[in-house]
């Protein structure tokens, strides 16, 4: 950046050196955090950007010479990122000689970028709901992130409009509980499998009477869910939920209708092993029978799309 850049925003020579005392002197490098850094750039700053008003948090105000010196890069970069935060409104500028800089709050910040963030999706929702959606096909989708294997599940659970069924690990199921709160309130009928007690208003949870024992022995944690028998997600997390072994999505109305068959029968048949364990009367176990007797029968969205497109009246003559 030229010297007369410096000049016309308001920079002088003088005031490259002519800080404020405390700054003066106090020219060593001091890096900011590398947490804070690699925060504001997942929020769209750039390293620099965020390096500056990082620095600034810890040593407002101070010149951009004072800056750049402070974080240890050339000074026109950091008069450019100096001018970018000002525009962004995540510093305040001087309006005198020595130009100091201040960074405004944390939670000043925050807000407007939450605010800022919020308009945007707004639009970007007005704007790609326009747009027409393919119809789905029968093709299985593997999963990388576990971010989204999570956000897809509460997607699912979103659009379910009849039954849901869940077999998850505590981790998983812990971060899934206001959805499934959500559905129960829209009166969605839920199967829920858990490994360790957990409560979830509205919602009767079955917990594996053998549930430690599974935790102990999987390498891994698992999430599974298919919903209204037509789409369904298997995943298989690591040991500390935090990255993906394996997992596929499918909006197949067979292969969801084979699992949600498969899932629901695994759920009753826990909850008869737990009630045969607790020695529970004959008339206990049918009533448990009949209760997960719901989750039979043919009447889910994904069977009845499964019969229409291969039922009889499809057959060729």
């Amino acid at each position: 950046m030229s010297h007369a850049w410096i000049e016309a925003n308001g920079y002088s020579p003088a005031s490259l050196l002519t800080a404020d005392p405390r700054n003066r002197y106090s020219l060593a490098v001091t890096r900011p955090p590398s947490e804070s850094v690699e925060a504001l750039v997942g929020l769209g700053f750039t390293g620099l950007e965020a390096e500056v008003y990082s620095f600034l948090l810890q040593e407002s105000p101070a010149t951009g010479y004072r800056i750049a010196q402070g974080i240890g890069k050339p000074a026109a970069n950091t008069y450019k990122a100096i001018e970018t935060l000002e525009a962004k409104g995540a510093i305040l500028v001087e309006e005198a000689e020595n130009r100091l800089c201040r960074a405004v709050p944390v939670e000043e910040l925050l807000s407007r970028l939450e605010r800022a963030f919020a308009k945007k999706r707004e639009r970007a929702a007005q704007a790609l709901t326009a747009l027409k959606e393919p119809a789905g096909d029968d093709r299985i989708y593997q999963i990388r992130s576990r971010e989204q294997v999570i956000e897809r599940c509460r997607t699912m659970l979103a659009r379910c409009t009849v039954v849901a069924l869940i077999d998850a690990f505590p981790q998983p199921l812990e971060e899934l509980r206001g959805a499934i709160e959500e559905a129960a309130r829209r009166k969605i009928r839920l199967g829920v499998k858990a490994y360790r007690p957990i409560e979830i208003p509205g919602v009767e949870v079955l917990v594996d009477p053998k549930g430690d024992r599974t935790i102990a022995s999987w390498p891994g944690q698992w999430v599974n869910l298919v919903a209204d028998g037509r789409e369904h997600l298997i995943s298989f997390l690591t040991p500390d939920g935090l990255g993906v072994n394996q997992a596929v999505w499918s909006g197949s109305a067979y292969l969801s209708w084979v699992y949600h068959s498969a899932l629901a029968s695994e759920i009753a048949l826990a909850a008869i092993m737990s009630d045969l364990e607790q020695n529970a009367s004959i008339e206990r176990i049918r009533d448990r029978y009949r209760k997960y007797a719901q989750f039979f029968t043919n009447q889910e969205p994904g069977y009845r799309e499964l019969m229409q497109r291969f039922g009889k009246q499809n057959t060729p003559a």
